[in-house]
This record gives C-alpha cells, structure tokens and sequence, in this order.
C-alpha cells in the first residue's frame, strides 16, 4: 500500500525546514502505519525553496519525497491546488491519502475535498485514529455529536487528520542516507520531446497527442488531467 501525505507549502522565507503543526499530524499517523508491505511518500506541490516540508519528511523516514513543480501554487484556491495534487497522486499511485486540516482554507477541509473529487474516490474529514485492515480499506475513528465513531473506508480515499487523546508521537529521525526529492513537472513530457526534437533537426513534426493552446495556469492543468 502507497500512503501518500500531502503537505502544503511553507510561508515565504520560513526559518530553516518547518513542518506545519497539522501536517506533522498527517505525517505521524502516515509514519506510524508504514512498515511490512506499506511505504509512505510526501508530496508537495511549489518550487524548490518551498521544498523544506518534504526534506523534514525524509529526516523522518518516509520513503519517496515528490514535489509537484508549479511556481504559482501561492496564491491558488483550493479548486486549482486540488486538480494539481490529484494530477501527481494519479502519477505515483495512492491508495490512501493523508492531510492536515488546512489553514489556508480556515480548517474547512476544501483543499483535501478537491483532492478526492478530482480523483474520484471517497473523502472523510476530522480523523483521529487510523488501522488498516487489509489492501482494500482503513478503519478510522472520527468525532461528532459529541460522539466517537468507528468507521470502514473502502480504498482509494482521502482522510483529513485531526488531533485527538491518543494522537501518535512524533516520528523517529531517519538513520542513514537520505532519499532526493524527486519532481514531477506539469507538463505533458511526450511533447516535449517531439519538440526539442524538431528544433534540432529543423524541420516541422507534429506531436502524437496532438497540440491545444492554453493562456493560464488553471487551463493547463485542466488540460493535462484530461490526458
């Protein structure tokens, strides 16, 4: 089983590698399921100097650190970060994706909602407690009414992590080397070639996927997950 983390972004000019309080969360409970035939990545989507998430992540053992490069992710609302992390979870194969409450939509759990619509599969919010039951689902414990539930989620899903008594330590530091991250850029990579090719022999070719045209980022994106 891939567990896959979703961090966000740091703010601008962070000091040294930080690690938001609810995706050290994600990242405790993703930690504390890995093992046997279960890996964890984190993935983030932004530029290299908004890379220090997933470098904490590595410290703390996780297998695959992937940062989805988009230099426009700042400002974007949920819609747009949504369609580009389900762009790069499709990628790298997720059967079950953690995040944190985010603060960037005032802890509503929109950004992680976009996620699972865009990738069509089922989304809980408010987790407190997570065991996997075997390939196919998670049972999780969420709180509301006053009340704790224990639930079945059928896999591939998206849970939004919450702080609860029994929420788990913090992981323990990597020992030995550590991983690179890899990128995984937007970008339809089998037009790319087409076209560098072209230039250096000089003459026209047409690309096997065809060409469409886009003004923005939000278009291209659209694009790329209709490919």
């Amino acid at each position: 089983m891939n567990i896959v983390v979703c961090f966000r972004a740091p703010p601008p000019d962070p000091e040294g590698d930080v690690l938001g309080r609810a995706d050290a969360l994600a990242l405790a409970h993703a930690t504390l399921l890995a093992g046997g035939d279960h890996q964890v990545t984190a993935l983030l989507g932004g530029t290299a100097l908004e890379a220090g998430p997933l470098r904490v992540a590595l410290g703390a053992g996780v297998d695959r650190a992937v940062r989805v490069a988009a230099d426009d992710l700042g400002g974007a609302d949920f819609h747009t970060i949504g369609q580009v992390l389900a762009i790069a979870l499709r990628r790298i194969g997720a059967d079950l994706v953690l995040t944190g409450v985010r603060s960037d939509d005032e802890g509503l759990g929109a950004a992680p909602a976009a996620i699972a619509r865009h990738l069509g599969v089922g989304y809980l919010y408010g987790v407190e407690e997570i065991a996997i039951v075997d390939g196919s689902a998670v049972e999780v414990i969420v709180r509301g009414g006053g009340r704790k539930r224990r639930l079945r989620v059928k896999l591939p899903a998206v849970l939004t992590v919450a702080a609860s008594p029994r929420t788990p330590a913090e992981p323990r530091p990597r020992a030995g080397a550590t991983p690179a991250i890899e990128v995984i850029p937007l970008s339809d990579p089998e037009a790319t070639v087409v076209r560098r090719r072209t230039e250096l022999l000089g003459r026209s070719e047409p690309a096997s996927r065809g060409v469409e045209t886009v003004t923005s980022a939000a278009a291209l994106i659209a694009a790329l997950d209709r490919r």
